[in-house]
């Protein structure tokens, strides 16, 4: 019997609903793998963004020209990776707002795109757009905007990026001992120690100096805050580490002898040798590569700025201040040497006796402070808005309301101050060195010999140090059979000299003091010299009556004027007031 013709009619409709349905399933598979596969960079493109990242240190134009290449890719994640490093070009040549405009752009597309955001290669590149971005506000000091971009993004970049952004914009804002804790503690524990796959090693390990570079020059901020020597030492060992580690891969070496003379220039400056750190500085002319970084040309041109007006030749140090000043234009990096830079200006043009131009620029360095002190004053509160311009208009109209009369009272009243607290800080100052005098007595004579304090080295003093203990015990014994021979007292007593006496080199023998002794070789010399005088004072009083210039020679200086500021330090007395004291106590006894 036939069927119905309606219900074949039914029949054939549902088959091909049926067929029609699981094609559109089979499409739409087929769509959202391939969604997936179009956000996969394929090996070959990785390898062309690993060489973009080395050409862009090496050969910044040949980056460029790839990466713009990249950019036209029919690939939407290709195209998107090509935007990034052209930004990382504009940044590296200091075209910070072209770069600024791409990264902002591309962070804008990705948030709009809600598959791209959860989509693993756009997340690093979220995270590699965010940390570019936070750079290029620090570099402008804008730590503000620096500091509110880290908040935003806090969610999509890794934990420990975003600690050593925050120990960056630290270091940028004087808060020195926590952001250097900070950098030190990320190096140690972050991902930087791992090689990410396909990376080349000589990339990840220049990523890594870059590190060490950014703790030693944070160790040379922290100097000029505290005058401490040692941290000068500590930023020379991380200076010298970047520097093996990138002639070790043999990468840039022009390049990293020049910055390594850069940074052995700038500790120097800090010590106030300013001859010895124009002899570094000027070792840029044997590298040219330098050129290529605008931004290194500007630190020379600061430092050997700084050393010529330093060595009384304000012509040149008026050259090297303008050229600095010219480039900033160009990089805007950073506000902190443009404010050095006018301060060089201003200073070198009063050495000349252009009081006119020695005014302008002590202008400029007023406002450049104001307006510095705005951004760090709103980056350590950045959750609050302060109209700072409406609190200084509001305070100068207070200040202008007040009469004549009560600016009187308050000058006299001041001035009555200044004068009893500098009678209560005199006769406190007197008291105080009475008391640092009997104490330097006392232990004259409980201490027999200059030596045993300096070196005494008990094994809870090494622990958890980084030096082999069998090293150490070496070094202390030889330190001590120098100082029984009074070693210390040449004037060639230097720490290149004692550790090839004590058959070591200056690396260990720095460690030592550094890690082991916490002090630096220069304060250990001091020390036992100016001990040894101490002992020579205390038991001969026909030594009391050499001159300072004698005494100085005997000990290994070269001029009376070094060892009076020697001793000041380590006793906090002047070799006269001590021998006057020293005196009255014998007419007493």
């Amino acid at each position: 019997m036939n069927s119905h013709p309606f219900q074949s009619w039914i029949n054939d409709f549902l088959q091909s609903m049926q067929n029609c349905f699981k094609s559109s399933v089979l499409l739409g598979i087929v769509f959202f793998s391939g969604l997936g596969w179009t956000q996969e960079l394929t090996n070959q493109e990785e390898q062309e963004i690993r060489s973009i990242q080395q050409w862009l240190v090496t050969q910044p134009h040949l980056a460029f020209q790839h990466a713009q290449k990249m950019t036209a890719s029919s690939r939407e994640v290709v195209r998107d990776c090509g935007h990034y490093y052209v930004a990382n070009y504009y940044y590296n040549i200091s075209d910070y707002t072209k770069a600024r405009q791409i990264l902002q752009t591309l962070l804008k597309k990705i948030a709009q795109d809600k598959p791209l955001h959860e989509h693993q290669r756009y997340k690093d590149l979220v995270r590699m757009c965010v940390n570019k971005l936070f750079y290029i506000h620090k570099n402008l000091g804008n730590y503000n905007q620096a500091l509110a971009l880290l908040k935003y993004y806090k969610s999509s970049i890794p934990e420990d990026r975003y600690h050593e952004q925050m120990a960056i914009a630290k270091v940028a804002m004087g808060e020195y001992e926590e952001g250097i804790a900070l950098l030190k503690q990320n190096l140690q524990t972050s991902n930087y120690l791992l090689h990410a796959e396909g990376e080349k090693k000589v990339m990840h390990d220049k990523f890594y100096a870059d590190k060490l570079n950014e703790i030693g020059e944070a160790y040379q901020k922290y100097f000029v805050q505290t005058q401490k020597e040692v941290l000068l030492d500590s930023a020379d060992h991380y200076f010298g580490a970047a520097n093996e580690l990138m002639l070790r891969d043999r990468f840039q070496i022009p390049y990293t002898q020049a910055l390594l003379y850069m940074h052995k220039a700038k500790s120097a400056a800090l010590k106030g040798d300013y001859e010895t750190a124009l002899l570094y500085y000027s070792k840029r002319h044997a590298f040219p590569e330098i050129r290529q970084n605008l931004r290194t040309v500007q630190i020379f041109d600061l430092g050997m700025a700084d050393c010529y007006f330093h060595l009384k030749q304000p012509e040149l140090a008026l050259q090297f201040a303008q050229q600095f000043v010219k480039n900033y234009q160009v990089t805007k990096v950073s506000k902190e040497n443009l404010l050095i830079a006018y301060t060089l200006i201003s200073q070198s043009y009063k050495q000349i006796h252009n009081s006119e131009k020695a005014f302008e620029y002590a202008q400029k360095c007023l406002a450049l402070i104001q307006e510095m002190d705005a951004i760090k004053h709103q980056s350590l509160d950045f959750l609050h808005d302060y109209d700072l311009d409406s609190i200084k208009k509001n305070s100068d109209e207070v200040i202008a309301d007040r009469n004549a009369f009560m600016y009187i009272m308050i000058g006299l009243a001041l001035l009555l101050l200044v004068g009893l607290t500098g009678f209560y800080f005199y006769h406190r100052k007197q008291k105080e060195n009475h008391q640092r005098f009997l104490a330097i007595i006392q232990r004259l004579k409980e201490v027999k010999q200059p030596s045993l304090h300096s070196t005494q080295v008990t094994e809870a003093s090494v622990e958890n140090k980084a030096m082999d203990p069998e090293l150490v015990e070496k070094i202390r014994s030889g330190l001590l059979r120098l100082e029984a021979k009074e070693f210390y007292l040449k004037s060639d007593f230097k720490l290149a000299t004692v550790a090839k006496k004590l058959t070591t080199n200056t690396a260990y023998l720095s460690q030592y003091f550094n890690q082991v002794l916490q002090k630096s070789f220069t304060d250990y010399t001091q020390e036992l010299r100016v001990e040894y005088v101490l002992q020579k004072w205390n038991a001969s009083s026909q030594f009391r009556n050499f001159t300072l210039q004698a005494i100085a020679e005997e000990v290994g200086y070269k001029d009376a004027n070094t060892f009076v500021r020697v001793f000041k330090k380590q006793t906090g007395l002047t070799p006269n007031y001590y021998l006057e004291n020293l005196q009255k106590q014998d007419v007493v006894s």
